[in-house]
């Protein structure tokens, strides 16, 4: 018999207000998540994200539809199920939410005690906690004393310290630079993963898609799959693309998206090959940092779904001087993080082969 998913939700609908001032935010959602997967959840402001993710975390009740977490029952669930579900939680929010007049220590305690663990334990369960997120020198420092980057992990480090089997983050790197989000990201996918919690982040930061076993869509209350946001996000990217130069919209659009398959070849996307993308995109497409950063998400999100550009539509437009740059530029990708892995070499000699430029790969 399958054990049941820690996270099910099975056509869920939920309204703020009554009567004519009554507004429904949520249609009908169903998807499950299983122990150790990492979801990633997208859609614009106003689309339902954070009322789903409260639903999740035991902090509103579903007024239609099921809601089971770790295996209870939450519509219409009586207070004592919703606390003794909560304990099992751990949140991570935009602001860390830190107790100023507290040490990060005992910060992190405060959750222990909530959960009622002993003192002996706590002990060495909070020093080891901080040790993993990279604070085991800040135990006795107050939140004042800390980075930005320091304080998130500080609250990582209060909502891992009771090892959830469930993990909700909502805007994790809103305040974070890139390098200090990126960080915080991959913490909270390396700690969850050792720990076997599902996870759900709910953001807006495109730089992290690519952590995600799956990516969900929220669009005016109806939840959308990756592929379908895909293929609506390709149209809107080569009418974007379309505008500098229609001629070449498609052979841009493949570009991007075989860039992105040398970037995920080895399973894992770099900083540095993320800016390698980026700077290749901005000088050989001139394009705007903003749309760069919209063919970046499209492209990811191509890689992350399998799913491909019709080659056909493109064959037209690789000259010898764009099927040179295409080549160098894949090359370029994979060598940006200081090595060229055999799977990366692999994805470029197919991407060579399936383009006809065999005789162009190193």
């Amino acid at each position: 018999m399958t054990a049941e998913a820690p996270i099910a939700l099975e056509n869920v609908s939920y309204s703020y207000g009554k009567g004519d001032m009554r507004k429904q935010i949520l249609f009908n959602i169903s998807t499950s998540i299983q122990p150790g997967e990492i979801i990633i959840l997208t859609g614009p402001s106003g689309s339902g994200k954070t009322t789903l993710l409260t639903m999740m975390g035991a902090l509103r009740s579903a007024q239609e539809g099921s809601v089971r977490i770790l295996g209870q029952e939450l519509k219409a669930a009586k207070y004592r199920t919703q606390m003794k579900v909560r304990r099992e939680i751990g949140y991570i929010f935009q602001s860390h939410n830190l107790l100023d007049c507290l040490t990060i220590s005992q910060n992190v305690k405060m959750a222990l005690q909530l959960a009622g663990v002993s003192n002996r334990d706590g002990k060495a369960r909070i020093k080891n906690v901080l040790e993993r997120v990279g604070l085991g020198e800040h135990l006795h420092k107050y939140p004042s004393q800390l980075s930005g980057g320091q304080l998130q992990r500080a609250g990582i480090a209060r909502a891992l310290v009771n090892r959830p089997r469930i993990v909700l983050a909502d805007e994790p790197t809103a305040s974070l630079d890139k390098q200090s989000g990126r960080d915080v990201v991959e913490l909270i996918q390396e700690l969850a993963r050792e720990d076997g919690a599902a996870v759900v982040l709910v953001t807006h930061d495109n730089r992290i898609l690519d952590v995600a076993d799956r990516i969900l869509h929220l669009e005016d209350g109806h939840m959308r799959s990756l592929t379908e946001a895909v293929s609506e996000g390709t149209s809107r990217m080569l009418n974007l693309l379309e505008k500098h130069d229609p001629n070449q919209a498609s052979y841009l659009a493949t570009f991007a998206f075989a860039l992105a398959r040398v970037a995920y070849a080895d399973d894992k996307v770099t900083m540095e090959e993320r800016d390698e993308m980026r700077r290749i995109l901005k000088e050989f497409a001139e394009l705007k940092d903003s749309e760069v950063n919209f063919v970046m998400e499209m492209s990811m999100m191509q890689k992350r779904a399998q799913t491909e550009l019709s080659n056909q539509s493109t064959q037209e437009g690789f000259d010898g001087e764009r099927k040179q740059l295409l080549v160098d530029s894949l090359y370029a990708i994979a060598e940006a993080d200081g090595r060229v892995s055999e799977e990366e070499l692999q994805e470029i000699h197919a991407i060579t082969a399936e383009f006809g430029l065999e005789n162009r790969a190193r």
